[in-house]
């Protein structure tokens, strides 16, 4: 593959030689996975995004069990370095791999047959996850496939539905219904972080005072730590907002268990709509507005 310090196929200094330079510095324990990993990486003359690589279990943090499909146990984790930057090059000062998303979250998914992996496979996988490498817990011993998901929709790339999505299992109403309500308007939100609800605590609102009422309840006025959701910061791996300490307005929720997209566009009409929240007093859940 490489002669004279050029790959025979590129005619230059391509990916592959960096990538086959770092064989001797990591290893899996595992023949067949080894030379899986290294395969790919010699396939990636000119496109980054098709390698894959050996990821120390001790470069990921925070895991945590998420569910089960048929293949085994899943898990969400941090990964400290982040992926290899596709639009990037190799670093001669540092001698590495430029990278994205550092802190980034990932899942980990249980791998059922380390010894019979083959280039199919892991083209079979990236039809439906972004696939980065494969790591080993070790407690368990098991090797598990680190990916992430990846929008249909918007040409396989990591929208903000899937950012939304990632953040599910941390959040809840309380109530199913709403709980749908909200993901329904974050996973539809691929392009436009705005056009999403969220569900904001209340005690991320302060200064609530009565101002009137209409023919749904009691009107509130409030300040909202947080302000409202722009875009998501990759290198802080969260959402960038905008407006600290933003004057909203709380308005009850007659209807909890009835709500539609429709619902929502109905109310964006009249007013700028950034979540629902519920009083833990009385109970009631009320939208989070403002004026337009």
């Amino acid at each position: 593959m490489v002669l004279n310090n050029k790959c025979k196929k590129c005619n230059r200094i391509c990916h592959v030689l960096h990538f086959q330079q770092s064989f001797k510095n990591w290893t899996s324990g595992n023949d067949d996975i080894d030379k899986f990993i290294q395969d790919i990486q010699l396939s990636a003359h000119n496109n980054l995004e098709e390698a894959l690589e050996w990821i120390p279990y001790n470069k990921l943090y925070d895991i945590k069990h998420t569910s089960k499909d048929e293949f085994g146990e899943v898990y969400r984790a941090n990964w400290v370095d982040g992926n290899i930057d596709y639009y990037g090059s190799w670093d001669n000062e540092s001698q590495n791999w430029e990278r994205n998303n550092p802190n980034m979250f990932v899942n980990l998914k249980i791998l059922i047959t380390p010894n019979n992996l083959t280039l199919e496979f892991a083209n079979k996988i990236k039809i439906e996850y972004k696939f980065y490498g494969i790591t080993q817990d070790p407690e368990t011993k098991n090797y598990m496939m680190v990916l992430n998901n990846k929008c249909k929709k918007c040409n396989n790339c990591i929208c903000y539905a899937i950012r939304f999505q990632q953040n599910f299992e941390n959040w809840t109403s309380g109530n199913d219904n709403i709980d749908k309500f909200i993901q329904d308007t974050q996973l539809s939100a691929h392009d436009n972080a705005e056009m999403a609800l969220e569900w904001i605590p209340y005690d991320r609102l302060y200064n609530i005072k009565y101002i009137s009422k209409d023919e749904f309840g009691k009107i509130y006025r409030a300040n909202w730590i947080d302000g409202y959701i722009k875009y998501w910061d990759n290198e802080n791996q969260n959402w960038e907002r905008n407006i600290f300490y933003i004057f909203v307005n709380l308005r009850s929720l007659i209807s909890p268990n009835s709500l539609t997209l429709e619902f929502a566009n109905k109310i964006k009409i009249e007013y700028e709509f950034y979540g629902m929240t519920q009083d833990p007093e009385t109970k009631n859940y009320m939208m989070v507005l403002n004026n337009k």
